[in-house]
């Protein structure tokens, strides 16, 4: 069986913040999502609407303009700021420490709501800034792992390794 072999083990302990899981989850929506769109057609169709109605064209399409272009500002700021605020909070598995542990067969995750190996194919992709490593499981499904949990970055570039020759196999 070739490929890579987990040559030291490569364990993590980290508890996640508020702030960090926001920043997070809002830096990975900004790049999976149509937001810089979203916002642009939301301020163009309220500045649209605004301007024929304040000038006296009172017609349902430029209330609309305004209303359809307001929600949409309105649903965007959800995604980015209220809803991730609210699931940290509400989600118990968020409070917990974890141990995560990188292994050739899998991911060891252990917490205490959590005791499971995630088994590499689990994942499809990986995604990276200077914070956090994202492994994708799905459309707007992930695993952040807090870049600080690392002790140096000889383990960041271990993980790198280990997780582009697991994902190449699939």
């Amino acid at each position: 069986m070739g490929g890579y072999v987990v040559e030291k083990p490569l364990n993590l302990k980290f508890k996640y913040t508020e702030k960090e899981y926001v920043e997070a989850v809002k830096w990975y929506y900004s790049k999976s999502l149509n937001i810089k769109i979203d916002i642009i057609v939301s301020v163009v169709f309220i500045f649209i609407g605004s301007f024929f109605w304040l000038t006296g064209d009172e017609s349902f399409l430029n209330k609309m303009l305004v209303l359809l272009g307001s929600i949409l500002l309105l649903m965007t700021i959800f995604v980015l700021y209220v809803n991730p605020k609210r699931i940290f909070k509400q989600e118990p598995k968020f409070q917990d420490e974890y141990k995560l542990g990188f292994k050739d067969e899998g991911i060891l995750f252990e917490t205490e709501h959590i005791n499971s190996t995630i088994a590499w194919n689990h994942y499809s992709k990986v995604k990276e800034n200077k914070s956090f490593f994202y492994l994708i499981y799905g459309k707007f499904m992930f695993t952040i792992i807090p870049k600080r949990a690392f002790q140096n970055t000889e383990e960041e570039d271990l993980l790198r390794k280990l997780v582009q020759e697991k994902l190449e196999k699939k």
